[in-house]
């Protein structure tokens, strides 16, 4: 199972100024990315400010739980046969919910798809996601390390582009969506 420590940037904006600051880097392609989430009954995963999915990508199932510690918010990832409640059975994933203590049973609490572009470069990965849940669809950039350097400068300058300033994150995709079947 691969593991690290996420570190990134993220901000929602404007569609226009996501189509702006798209085109400007090529007009990169598209894959979509189907991201089912998971957790116990009594959502012992989000109270932690964790989460977890399995996202269907290029014909994969990729289950990943994300967990706060001292060091960062840790990142777990493994691929697993199926997008489904059954494949959280598996041996090293169930050896995982032991090591943070957290017990079934398990269920589905929400889902969206992500229309996602990046542009590789040698510390980062900028991504270009379209997200779309409960009849929402919002724009967000994220700027994800790959290599230790000074990303907030960069992040900062990249939105520069667009006359967007960043301040702070914005809520995760999972927060965004379970918000969204509170209103």
């Amino acid at each position: 199972m691969n593991n690290n420590i996420e570190k990134e940037y993220k901000i929602l904006i404007t569609k226009e100024q996501f189509e702006t600051l798209y085109n400007s880097y090529g007009n990169p392609p598209f894959r979509l990315q189907e991201n089912v989430y998971y957790d116990t009954a009594d959502f012992n995963i989000r109270r932690t400010k964790g989460s977890m999915r399995i996202r269907d990508v290029n014909n994969e199932h990729i289950f990943t739980l994300k967990i706060h510690s001292p060091n960062g918010l840790l990142e777990y990832e493994k691929n697993v046969s199926s997008n489904s409640i059954d494949s959280l059975n598996d041996e090293e994933i169930i050896s995982l919910f032991n090591k943070y203590d957290i017990h079934g049973p398990f269920q589905r609490i929400t889902s969206l798809k992500t229309q996602r572009a990046i542009i590789y470069t040698e510390y980062a990965e900028l991504c270009f996601d379209i997200s779309s849940y409960n009849g929402i669809t919002d724009y967000e950039i994220e700027y994800e390390y790959k290599k230790d350097h000074d990303g907030l400068t960069v992040f900062k300058d990249i939105l520069s582009k667009i006359n967007v300033v960043y301040t702070s994150n914005c809520t995760s995709k999972v927060q965004r969506a379970m918000n969204s079947l509170n209103n």
